[in-house]
């Protein structure tokens, strides 16, 4: 079983190394495949993680789906 500080430290980690993807407007698998697979995978292990300690994950600039690419 993870510690609660464990768990932040993963999520401080993850944040870390998908910043480029999650400071971004999302991207979709039909315009930039590598760019969406990388939010998807941070995104979804973040809410994961957050859920975990039972909070809710903040919001990102990848979350913004006004901001789409086209």
């Amino acid at each position: 079983m993870k510690t609660e500080k464990e768990i932040r430290a993963a999520i401080k980690q993850t944040v870390k190394d998908y910043r480029h993807v999650l400071d971004c407007g999302p991207a979709s698998v039909q315009i930039n495949a590598p760019r969406a697979l990388m939010q998807q995978t941070a995104t979804v292990r973040l809410a994961t993680l957050y859920e975990v300690l039972g909070e809710k994950r903040p919001k990102f600039e990848c979350d913004d789906s006004s901001k789409l690419d086209r």
